[in-house]
């Protein structure tokens, strides 16, 4: 159970929105105020921590093909892997020394993460090696490898914050791939993550990405493609528009499913869930002690 070292501090201001906190919002809005804006503390998952190990070595892997200009480079995925693992679980557990409250999966305890981790690099690699896609540079002469299109659209008047994993250049069909790294089981259910990144990309660089496309790192291919014809910058504005309203009208009811608190890194922190933590964030408890919105 994660407990908090000092008082909660005050309720934070939110100043921007993202794919993924937007998401948040419409699954459960009260998991989205006791993270984003009660400050309540997270649970780490041991899944987010080999997932970001996974991205930061095959992030490592372009960048240095990039810099040896398409020649054989040097790359021990073992190596690079145990480096990128062991910070992220030392980061996890800057946050909760107890590794039994963790969220984790009980058929992949940190010992499978040892061995699954360089499997899902190396599943990443060998496509690259034989994919004809070519890593997009931008306009400002970027390789667009986990490359920041943050900026504003029409009908939201807050910044949208977004990291695109990559953007490849086809060149067999002459037209700009998303590209998102998926560690997981599961593929994702819509396409609004891609449309996101598409319509940023657009609005910043005056070019649309044909696809969004998830690489399946378990399965060492590329999943189903999603068009990103109908995400224009008006629309997917107008869709961040309307979340941030509900974030400024302070709508934040606990509508989740209950199969979907298991993947919440608040619970504890949540009256509906009874956890412990609920009377200092969740201003629902009938002994909530913390500040008032």
């Amino acid at each position: 159970m994660a407990q908090p070292e000092s008082p909660p501090p005050e309720q934070r201001r939110v100043s921007h929105i993202s794919h993924s906190s937007r998401e948040t919002l419409l699954r459960c809005a009260k998991s989205y105020f006791l993270s984003r804006i009660a400050g309540a503390p997270k649970r780490p998952a041991l899944w987010l921590a080999g997932g970001s190990a996974v991205h930061e070595v095959t992030e490592a892997y372009d960048r240095r093909v990039i810099a040896g200009k398409g020649q054989d480079v040097a790359f021990d995925v073992g190596e690079e892997w145990a480096l990128a693992f062991s910070a992220q679980l030392e980061k996890a557990r800057g946050q909760e020394r107890n590794e039994n409250a963790w969220r984790w999966s009980r058929t992949e305890p940190i010992p499978v993460w040892d061995s699954l981790g360089p499997q899902l690099v190396q599943s990443y690699i060998d496509w690259r090696e034989r994919s004809p896609w070519e890593i997009w540079t931008t306009p400002d002469d970027e390789p667009a490898i986990e490359l920041d299109v943050s900026g504003y659209l029409p009908g939201c008047p807050v910044e949208i914050k977004a990291y695109v994993d990559r953007v490849f250049w086809d060149p067999v069909f002459e037209r700009l791939e998303v590209v998102d790294l998926k560690t997981g089981k599961r593929p994702p259910k819509t396409a609004d993550q891609f449309g996101t990144y598409g319509a940023l990309i657009e609005a910043k660089y005056g070019v649309k990405p044909h696809s969004g496309i998830p690489f399946m790192n378990r399965r060492g291919t590329v999943g189903r493609p999603y068009e990103l014809d109908e995400y224009t910058p008006e629309a997917v504005g107008a869709l961040y528009g309307e979340a941030w309203e509900q974030i400024q009208r302070d709508e934040f009811p606990a509508d989740g499913y209950a199969s979907e608190c298991f993947i919440c890194d608040v619970s504890d922190a949540c009256f509906v869930k009874a956890g412990p933590l609920a009377h200092i964030y969740d201003p629902d408890h009938p002994a909530y002690e913390g500040q008032a919105p």
